[in-house]
C-alpha cells in the first residue's frame, strides 16, 4: 500500500458516531491524556516480511498511521510503516475516521489541538487539503486544530467533505 491510499484511509468512509471501536477510544484517551502509548504498552513489534505470510496487518495500513513521518497517533517513536504493527492497528473502514475522534474530543473538552500536534503541512496532496476537509473554516481557522490555515495546507487528522460523521 502507497502512501497516497495511506491518506485515503484515514480520511475518507461512511461511518455513524456510534461505530467508535476499542481503538478509537485509545485515540480518544491519547488526546485526553497528551502521552501516546510506549511501544512496550502498545505491543508494538517488527515481524519479518515473508512472501508466503505476507501480513495483513502493517502500519501503512492502519488508519493511524502517518506515513511521511513514519509516526502514528497512538504509539511513541518512529513505526516501521511496512513491518511494524500493534494492538491498536486499525484498517480503513473499521470505526471512525482519526479526524472525527479529534471532532469529538474537541466536543467533549472544548479545547483544540496544539498546531504541533495537528501534523500541519504546508501543501497537502492534491485532493487532501485543507480546503477539502470538512472541518476548515473559510476565515483561515480550522474547528480541530489552533492556528490559522491556507486551503492548500493539510493535517495528519483531515477528513474529506462528505465523509465520516456528520458535523
Amino acid at each position: 500500500m502507497d502512501i497516497e491510499k495511506s491518506v485515503i484511509a484515514k480520511s475518507t468512509g461512511q461511518q455513524e458516531q456510534n461505530d467508535m471501536k476499542p481503538q478509537d477510544a485509545v485515540l480518544f484517551s491519547v488526546l485526553l491524556s497528551g502521552k501516546k502509548l510506549s511501544k512496550k504498552e502498545a505491543n508494538y513489534r517488527e515481524e519479518e516480511y515473508n512472501e508466503n505470510t505476507k501480513s495483513s496487518q502493517c502500519c501503512i495500513k492502519c488508519k493511524f498511521n502517518l506515513a511521511d513521518e513514519k509516526m502514528c497517533h497512538v504509539v511513541e517513536g518512529e513505526v516501521n510503516n511496512d513491518l511494524g504493527t500493534s494492538n491498536y492497528f486499525s484498517p480503513k473502514g473499521d470505526g471512525m475516521l482519526p479526524g472525527d475522534i479529534v471532532w469529538e474530543f474537541v466536543k467533549k473538552t472544548g479545547r483544540k489541538l496544539k498546531y504541533e500536534d495537528g501534523h500541519v503541512i504546508e501543501k497537502g496532496a492534491e485532493g487532501f487539503q485543507c480546503k477539502d476537509c470538512k472541518y476548515y473554516m473559510y476565515s483561515h481557522s480550522c474547528l480541530l486544530i489552533k492556528g490559522s490555515f491556507e486551503p492548500e495546507m493539510s493535517c495528519g487528522f483531515i477528513v474529506k467533505i462528505g465523509n465520516g460523521t456528520i458535523v
